[in-house]
């Protein structure tokens, strides 16, 4: 067990670090996430390890693998000339995914779930080390936009949005460690802290929607601890211009300011002035471009080809992406696309709350609420991107939903096991009155629902 756990450590740490070890194979196909992955598959067949009850999600996320093959079939039908491209396009897609089965069944003990939850947070935190070294380097003072913090994932600015959203999906994490592990006065500190530290790194990503994401996961924390903190809170939010970074605050206000440069332009295709800078002002005409494109095929375009048909919508913005995940996998797999989407997030969400009310351990707490606020940054992050696909930046939010799934089966078995000692305990004996039981053991055990 010791050696699958390594194994599963260093899938962790991989994943959001592929551009740094830079490790390649001359084998098409083959590299070392794959490696990781069968091996990680061959340990658990030969240990024998497997989860005794089936993968809560197991429905919503086959729906959703569902409707991704359907985008490729649509795809094909539509203009194969590309079909390898795109077959690796739904593989990658589905891989990642699979990380959630992966670390649902090869965790059998809390004590796995433990080291492994640990080892997200170790990743997460050496990767806002990595960026506070970028924004040092590159100077906190003066807005650049080719020096932005992109770290875990390189030093190219082009990747600070995916460093930011990345960030974003498990900060929550952090912030729930130090807000409600009661008892455990270091981790708190040490949780507060690296929040701390994250959101400061976040900052020189220069991201909008995670500054927005940020604000949103703060208050929402807050208000679950105390309504006094949330409106101190609010309070700070309101006032940011009297703290936040001189840059922070110049590339928030340039959402509504529109340069002569970039005004003097022909109107766009609807006939709309423009009324916000030209980051944000391509989002929308992109978007209006993906109207026409799911009014004319309902049905799909096809997986990976949103970016070969944009050009035929909006030609200024040929082999773009589309810039927000709901509209992307609208265009591409057809209108199922969104529904399996928020079937899927409704359903983690539903995990989340299922946790934080399982017991009284402020374990489930924390991880509930922690896991809770994760899903929804990566609800909001997929409005102004498209990163749910992105296995980089999700790889390790799919392996935590798998961790959290098999915290729920297995703490459920665990009370299930409790209450039916409990029941055989009075039988024995005496029939002991209902207020002398566990709370728990005055209700029959019944398996955890499939979620």
């Amino acid at each position: 067990m010791t050696i699958l756990r390594l194994v599963l450590a260093a899938l962790l740490i991989y994943l959001p670090n592929q551009q740094l070890f830079k490790l390649e194979f001359t084998v098409k196909g083959l590299n070392v996430l794959n490696m990781l992955f069968l091996l990680a598959v061959a340990l658990m067949v030969a240990l024998r390890v497997r989860a005794p009850d089936p993968a809560p999600l197991r429905r919503a996320f086959f729906f959703f693998f569902a409707v991704l093959v359907w985008g490729f079939a649509a795809g094909l039908m539509h203009d194969p000339s590309e079909w390898v491209n795109d077959l690796t396009a739904l593989k990658n897609s589905i891989f990642y995914m699979l990380l959630f089965f992966l670390f649902y069944h090869a965790s059998q003990d809390e004590r796995t779930i433990r080291f492994l939850f640990g080892v997200i947070l170790l990743v997460t935190f050496v990767a806002a080390v990595q960026g506070l070294r970028q924004a040092l380097d590159y100077g906190i003072v003066t807005y650049n936009e080719t020096r932005r913090v992109s770290a875990p994932f390189g030093w190219h600015y082009t990747n600070a949005n995916r460093a930011a959203i990345f960030f974003a999906i498990f900060i929550p994490l952090f912030a729930a460690v130090g807000l409600f592990y009661r008892g455990k006065i270091l981790h708190r500190l040490v949780g507060l802290g690296s929040t701390a530290l994250i959101a400061f790194v976040v900052f020189f990503t220069y991201s909008r929607q995670s500054y927005f994401i940020l604000a949103a996961l703060v208050l929402l924390v807050t208000l679950r601890r105390s309504v006094v903190l949330s409106g101190l809170i609010v309070a700070a939010l309101m006032s940011f211009e009297s703290w936040a970074p001189q840059t922070v605050i110049e590339r928030i206000m340039m959402t509504t300011q529109v340069e002569e440069a970039i005004t003097a332009p022909a109107r766009s295709e609807s006939g709309r002035e423009p009324m916000y800078d030209q980051s944000t002002e391509s989002r929308f005409e992109i978007w209006e471009g993906a109207a026409a494109m799911i009014g004319d095929r309902p049905w799909g375009v096809g997986l990976n080809h949103f970016k070969r048909e944009i050009g035929a919508y909006a030609p200024v913005y040929a082999n773009m992406d589309a810039h927000n995940f709901y509209v992307l996998i609208t265009a591409e797999a057809g209108l199922l696309g969104p529904v399996a989407t928020l079937v899927l997030l409704a359903g983690l969400l539903l995990l989340a709350r299922r946790v934080e009310r399982l017991d009284k351990r402020p374990e489930s707490r924390m991880l509930g609420i922690g896991f809770g606020l994760s899903v929804l940054a990566v609800a909001m992050g997929n409005i102004y991107g498209s990163r749910f696909l992105d296995g980089d930046v999700m790889g390790n939010f799919w392996a935590l939903a798998g961790l959290v799934a098999r915290y729920y089966t297995l703490s459920a078995q665990g009370k299930r096991v409790a209450e039916t000692e409990a029941v055989k305990a009075g039988e024995l004996g005496a029939p002991a009155p209902a207020w002398q039981l566990p709370s728990s053991a005055r209700t029959r055990a019944r398996p955890a629902p499939d979620l």
